[in-house]
């Protein structure tokens, strides 16, 4: 199966899943139909770092079904662009969202392959989007591209340096892949450190995910258990470190 044809089987099956719904509730703080590590505590430093205003215009790469797209325009109005590979999640996003704002546009895309012009969006998220990417640099230079004078571009990452069974728990921002990457593109950025909490929230998922397997066997729905079970035990997250990146294009 391939990604978006998983991810169109994921979100059809998490939007109707009561399981599903209390899982999100239960780790991330709130149910946004999440399938990253941010909890509502990284979207409020995200909402801080970025300082939305309401005439900017705000690119959320890897929108899923739209959910947390809707809480960023709901704490912070502006003109929103969600883009997903999912046609399923980018359809649940029109949906429930159609009678809301039309400041919010949901449209299926492959963001590794943007086309939009130079210089089209003051603000670009990217919340654990960007792992199945190939080579980032050029993904980076094109964000870097559509941004404008002034803008930010926020990414949240928990990849560290990419070594496989190295400790990550005490990497600088600057050490990690990410932070290289901007240090060789000679792009300026902060960055938040989150890997405390990036570690509470493993532990915290994988116990909520066991406790609710009952409900989630009842909706027939163990594929949903399985991946997001999956997500807690195929590394070693304790190993792990997180941060929120924001590049500033001056």
């Amino acid at each position: 199966m391939n990604i978006s044809k998983y991810y169109n089987e994921f979100y059809t099956r998490a939007e109707k899943s009561a399981a599903h719904a209390l899982l999100c509730r239960r780790v991330y703080g709130r149910n946004l139909c999440q399938h990253g590590m941010a909890d509502m505590l990284q979207l409020e430093a995200l909402l801080t770092q970025l300082a939305i205003q309401p005439t900017d215009i705000v690119l959320d790469l890897g929108c899923g079904n739209g959910y947390i797209t809707e809480y960023l325009y709901d704490h912070a109005p502006a003109q929103y662009v969600g883009m997903d590979l999912s046609e399923a999640a980018i359809q649940q996003a029109q949906k429930h969202t159609a009678t809301q704002s039309k400041k919010l546009k949901f449209v299926v895309g492959d963001f590794s392959q943007l086309d939009y012009p130079m210089q089209s969006f003051d603000k670009i998220v990217s919340i654990d989007s960007h792992y199945f990417l190939e080579n980032a640099e050029p993904w980076l230079q094109r964000l870097y591209s559509m941004l404008r004078n002034n803008g930010k571009l926020a990414i949240f990452s928990d990849e560290g340096t990419g070594q496989t069974g190295y400790d990550d728990t005490d990497v600088s921002a600057a050490e990690t892949l990410m932070g290289q990457r901007f240090s060789r593109l000679g792009y300026e950025y902060t960055a938040v450190n989150f890997t405390n909490a990036n570690q509470a929230h493993w532990r915290l998922k994988k116990q909520i995910i066991e406790e609710l397997f009952e409900q989630f066997a009842d909706e027939d729905n163990l594929l949903l258990y399985d991946n997001r079970l999956n997500e807690c035990t195929s590394a070693n997250h304790n190993l792990d470190c997180r941060y929120l990146y924001i590049v500033h294009k001056r």
